[in-house]
């Protein structure tokens, strides 16, 4: 058989917000009141994932499924259930997007180096884009990059060692 066209130039995408807590406590950050138990229903994201893929709507040749938060990364199983969710229900249907979509991350990158982030980007090898938020110099990023509990941070060597682990590993 044919191998499918995997990407396409236009592609739309659907954000889904898992959490609105954050493992950092970041001095300009527009969530305020960060808690634990904001976080989105796995029901309420499989009711969203069948209404796009079935509803009577105009759709891109390819999707980005982003995920956003807070920091999506702390909802790491939710966010595999959700990918998982929709990799299963677009080839049940036979939909473009199934083989056609792409997994988009914004993080602060705190969690990247963990096995659920890493066993989730071996899984969907190839399917995975990280967008890692720095705020400048080291200085300037750990000022206003703090840790629950603390007034200044070391969150950019930490983020610099996870990534490098991962990229260069020994």
């Amino acid at each position: 058989g044919k191998i499918p066209m995997q990407w396409s130039e236009t592609a739309q995408t659907i954000t889904f917000i898992v959490t609105e807590d954050c493992n950092l406590r970041c001095k300009y950050c527009y969530i305020t009141h960060k808690a634990s138990n904001k976080r989105m229903n796995f029901d309420t994201a499989k009711k969203f994932i069948d209404y796009i893929l079935t509803a009577d709507i105009h759709i891109s040749e390819s999707v980005i499924v982003e995920f956003f938060g807070g920091e999506p990364m702390i909802e790491m199983k939710l966010v595999d259930q959700i990918s998982d969710y929709f990799k299963i229900r677009a080839y049940e249907l036979n939909h473009p997007w199934a083989w056609r979509y792409r997994f988009n991350f914004a993080t602060n990158g705190v969690n990247y180096s963990s096995p659920e982030v890493q066993a989730y980007i071996k899984k969907n090898e190839g399917k995975v884009s990280i967008g890692i938020s720095i705020d400048g110099t080291k200085e300037k990023h750990d000022l206003n990059r703090v840790f629950p509990g603390k007034p200044e941070g070391t969150q950019m060597e930490r983020l610099a060692w996870g990534i490098e682990k991962e990229l260069f590993p020994v």
